[in-house]
């Protein structure tokens, strides 16, 4: 089964202690790139050197590079940039983590959630259409919906192994870290597709979900 019919996300369990939904969004749109025939997609898999080649043709300072070993991915540190150059530098780095001045990357960080954010939904929309379960994908009105209950709608139309993922101490937003820790390693395509479903039915709802990891961030 290829990348574009599972969303893995099962190997947050061993990064950093609290992780938003964004944060989770990254590896999941590289699996579905990898795998997927468009060239516009397979861009975004540079390598960090072309990236920062790129970068640095958007008209910015030097790019230093190095890995992260925590986010076990490649960083493209900009020294020198402009708020006019973050949507060129955003499309240079591909998929790549950048790291701009404090003042620019807040900027950037909106540029990118933004972007990644619509491929995501795009990308749950396909795969809620396929299985048949688009239609059934409840609506959410923040303010107005009850969350608890709104959850329990998200874990029943993803089938049974899906059962209690939103129900924890950590709230209707968070799946539950118990839930997860049932999951084995490899999991099941129940548990693959159960996760699948609770974060692109949440997508598409607008309902953002968050992971609890369970190591400390390393000082």
């Amino acid at each position: 089964m290829t990348a574009n019919d599972r969303l893995r996300t099962f190997g947050v369990r061993a990064t950093v202690l609290v992780m938003s939904f964004l944060a989770t969004l990254f590896p999941i749109i590289i699996l579905w790139s990898s795998s997927a025939p468009d060239a516009s997609e397979r861009a975004g898999l540079v390598s960090p050197q072309a990236a920062a080649e790129q970068i640095t043709q958007c008209g910015a300072g030097a790019v230093n590079i190095r890995y992260d070993d925590l986010l076990r991915s490649y960083v493209l540190a900009v020294r020198d940039a402009t708020e006019a150059q973050l949507q060129c530098i955003e499309t240079a780095a591909g998929y790549h983590n950048v790291e701009l001045p404090p003042e620019l990357q807040k900027g950037f960080d909106e540029i990118r959630a933004a972007k990644y954010s619509a491929v995501y939904r795009a990308q749950a929309v396909a795969w809620l259409s396929m299985r048949g379960l688009l239609d059934k994908v409840p609506t959410f009105r923040a303010g107005e919906t009850n969350e608890a209950a709104f959850s329990g709608e998200l874990e029943a139309i993803c089938g049974p192994a899906a059962k209690g993922a939103l129900q924890s101490e950590y709230g209707p937003r968070a799946i539950n870290p118990a839930w997860l820790q049932k999951i084995p390693l490899p999991p099941r395509a129940e548990d693959d597709d159960a996760v699948s479903c609770l974060m692109a039915a949440a997508s598409v709802a607008g309902f953002e979900l968050g992971f609890i990891g369970n190591e400390a961030v390393p000082e």
